[in-house]
């Protein structure tokens, strides 16, 4: 399957499902007006709704983007005057965050009601849904009630718990599942060049989340950060009450890098649960973190295994809605499990 994925012009890796079904709504010319992607970070997301904006606009028209033609190329530089994309901006300085902005959604909305400019629709294509406020969601869900002429909305999110039901009702929703070992590793060896080694090593720790391991492969900092994370989540399950709340203050500062962390700890303990019915272990994705998991394992009985991977999931959605995160943080501190000294 991945040869397909390669040689084509959709550049998306894995999820043939998802790429079959928009190809036939391209086909049979039966597109809807409002698309939402909903999966984990870096899951190829973006990648899937660019390569959809390109097969839509495509001049060969065959449902397969070329990526040679001018909407073709003008898409892949976010240069075409017809389709707009849209993404979270960074604020604070004391503490960070990632937004998208309600005036810029407003602009684009605005710019649907003029008629395009080379095509005959305009594309919109809204990334990371789930930091949207309120005003963002109330203003998009208007549009998208009485969508204006054949414009077409490819909307994604991190997490769909976090979009409203209103504007769910309106979309039509993928949920993208990690991409399997094997694909990631070819996909790595082939298309960036990666060692064996390399892309099995890195197709496991990034659970299959392509995005993911690419970065990993092409940025060393990313592979010294997540093995950084993963090494004070070990550590902080022997720290007193006290102690957990301080490196909460530092954590809270920068939400986005927070939410990184907590997926990252999501990750181990999920591997933690795999290891406590399956002492192989055979299918966890921290090989590298292998003997510590297998420590947490024996000392953490099953249900606490279940609550905390439940704490860190819902501390995810609460962050991801704006919550106080501090607050969120603190409850999630008190929810992971004391455990002695792992080594």
């Amino acid at each position: 399957m991945i040869e397909k994925s390669i040689t084509s012009g959709w550049q998306t890796i894995g999820h043939e499902r998802v790429v079959s079904k928009l190809t036939n709504h391209i086909l049979s010319g039966q597109l809807r007006h409002s698309y939402l992607f909903s999966g984990p970070p870096s899951i190829g997301k973006n990648t899937l709704a660019n390569d959809f904006a390109k097969a839509i606009c495509c001049i060969d028209n065959l449902g397969d983007p070329c990526g040679l033609c001018r909407p073709c190329k003008l898409i892949s530089a976010s240069k075409h005057p017809d389709v707009v994309e849209i993404s979270p901006r960074v604020s604070g300085k004391a503490i960070v965050q990632k937004k998208l902005s309600v005036d810029e959604i407003r602009n684009t909305i605005y710019r649907f009601t003029l008629n395009p400019v080379e095509l005959d629709r305009r594309i919109a294509i809204i990334n990371n849904f789930e930091t949207a406020g309120r005003m963002a969601s109330d203003a998009l869900l208007k549009t998208l009630e009485e969508p204006p002429g054949d414009s077409i909305f490819i909307i994604s999110t991190n997490q769909e718990s976090s979009v409203a039901d209103t504007i769910l009702s309106r979309c039509v929703v993928f949920n993208l599942s990690p991409t399997p070992f094997p694909v990631v590793e070819q996909a790595l060896i082939k298309v960036w060049g990666a060692t064996k080694q390399e892309a099995h090593f890195l197709a496991r720790v990034s659970g299959g989340r392509i995005g993911w391991a690419i970065k990993l492969l092409t940025d060393n900092k990313a592979l010294e950060s997540r093995s950084q994370k993963l090494v004070e989540m070990l550590e902080l399950l022997s720290f007193s009450r006290v102690r957990r709340f301080a490196y909460v203050e530092d954590l809270r500062k920068d939400r986005q890098q927070a939410v990184t962390t907590l997926a990252l700890w999501e990750g181990l303990w999920r591997d933690v649960m795999i290891t406590s019915v399956d002492t192989n272990g055979t299918e966890i994705s921290n090989i590298d973190y292998k003997t510590e998991i297998h420590e947490v394992a024996s000392q953490v009985d099953i249900t606490n295994i279940v609550k905390t991977l439940s704490a860190i999931h819902k501390t995810q959605r609460a962050l991801h809605k704006n919550a106080n995160a501090r607050l969120a943080l603190e409850v999630l501190m008190l929810q992971i499990p004391l455990v002695r000294h792992v080594n």
